[in-house]
């Protein structure tokens, strides 16, 4: 009852805000050959995101490693006007924030920073996607870093078992290639390898797209790029065909492990971001994931927090998960769930809760800036930058029938991936085979 009386009020302040919402609404342009995607706000708060196409289809397995480091090395190790110690005192005399990685579909340069001291922000950001040097010694820094991360999400079981589960239904795709890269990649790549890749292969203007999200103008942010970028050289770049793998039936990936809770993934197939089925998908695993938190946690205390969620790639997936010291049992209550809604759908109840959530929840992200322009930026790479601002509008005309009827549609097999016991693992055999149906 209070969620109801709270989610009533919410709801209300935000209906009052949607004017000034719409008036913010992004615009796509090119400054020089670089497409900019753009969305003013009335925030103080203004965000440069600097994204390079192609991720991991960018280099070889072999290579593992080589974007993110050359990303996360151009503001770290030094540019021509700024040596690490210089450019990290003026970001944080400002309080500025510039950093840089790469994922499976897409690498980023970005800023973060208030608008009173935009201009000091920019310079920074400005230097690490232009000049960017690659210091030897700052480098060999940052890659022992990046090497005991490695080592660190190896040891933490949560962050082995989603690389188990990508890494097994992705493999002989790109996606089979981590893109923070593996220990004896890492350690073999030079900071002269690093930077030629970047200037070689990322500092391409058809590779490349701009996001601004805040407080300012479409003329100040055009004349500052012209002035910054403008002599950034455009080469040839054909995007990657990508071909997602189906999972038609079961399959078990397991990895023995001494842990005192076992970790499962159940992997399923998903349709794509621009797809007409991603808002119902997006709902109806939303709603999956509240059924498996009331079923494995709250009614038969199997785990503590169990859940499923629909991931945005290329070739994207959805998943469902639960860490438990009984296998056996969990995974037959997410099959029986499962096999409950392909027979009897999704309730009217469990539609309206969810949409109510989903709507909630985008219009409370809109009070971030730097979330503003990673969602556009998502967007643009998946195919439809305008989709953050018209997804309330598919959520809204989506129907109980429609979370049903993709839900049938698109889990056909389960690829269930293992970090454990192994007899626990063994002794859930039977479970791991169940069909849906």
């Amino acid at each position: 009852m209070k969620n109801n009386i709270f989610f009533i009020l919410l709801m209300g302040f935000l209906i009052s805000f949607q004017p000034l919402a719409a008036q913010s609404n992004a615009q796509k342009f090119t400054v020089d050959g670089i497409e900019i995607i753009m969305k003013p706000t009335v925030k103080d708060i203004i965000n440069v995101s600097v994204y390079y196409r192609g991720g991991v289809t960018n280099y070889a397995a072999e290579k593992a490693g080589i974007e993110n480091l050359a990303l996360a090395g151009a503001p770290e190790c030094g540019t021509k006007s700024f040596s690490k110690d210089a450019f990290k005192n003026k970001a944080d005399k400002f309080g500025i924030n510039v950093y840089g990685s790469s994922t499976y579909d897409y690498g980023m340069i970005g800023l973060n920073c208030i608008s009173k001291y935009f201009n000091e922000g920019w310079s920074l950001l400005a230097e690490a996607v232009r000049n960017p040097v690659y210091n030897e010694k700052d480098f060999d820094l940052l890659k022992k870093q990046i090497l005991a991360g490695i080592k660190n999400a190896d040891a933490d079981p949560d962050s082995k078992i989603t690389k188990m589960a990508v890494t097994s239904t992705f493999e002989n795709t790109p996606y089979a290639t981590d893109p923070v890269g593996e220990t004896n990649t890492v350690n073999d790549l030079s900071a002269r390898e690093i930077k030629d890749y970047y200037y070689n292969i990322l500092l391409n203007k058809n590779r490349m797209f701009i996001v601004v999200v805040g407080k300012i103008s479409k003329e100040e942010i055009t004349s500052k790029i012209k002035k910054a970028f403008g002599d950034i050289p455009s080469k040839t770049y054909t995007s990657f065909a990508y071909h997602t793998p189906e999972i038609t039936s079961n399959s078990v990936n397991i990895e023995p492990r001494k842990l005192a809770t076992n970790y499962i993934i159940g992997v399923v197939n998903a349709p794509l971001f621009t797809s007409a089925d991603y808002a119902a998908n997006s709902l109806a695993f939303s709603a999956f994931s509240e059924n498996l938190f009331t079923e494995i946690r709250t009614k038969r205390n199997l785990s503590y927090a169990p859940y499923a969620v629909s991931v945005r790639l290329k070739m994207p997936y959805n998943y469902m998960y639960v860490s438990t010291t009984d296998p056996k049992a969990s995974v037959e209550v997410m099959v029986n769930e499962i096999n409950r809604i392909l027979t009897k759908g999704f309730s009217e109840k469990e539609f309206q809760d969810t949409r109510n959530l989903y709507i909630t929840s985008n219009y409370l992200k809109e009070e971030s800036t730097d979330r503003m322009a990673a969602s556009l930026g998502r967007g643009e790479i998946l195919g439809n930058w305008k989709m953050d601002e018209e997804f309330i509008g598919k959520i809204q005309k989506t129907t109980p029938a429609d979370m049903t009827n993709v839900f049938k549609k698109y889990i056909k097999g389960i690829n269930w991936n293992y970090l454990g016991d192994e007899k626990a693992a063994d002794e859930a055999k039977d479970a791991f085979n169940m069909k849906v149906e």
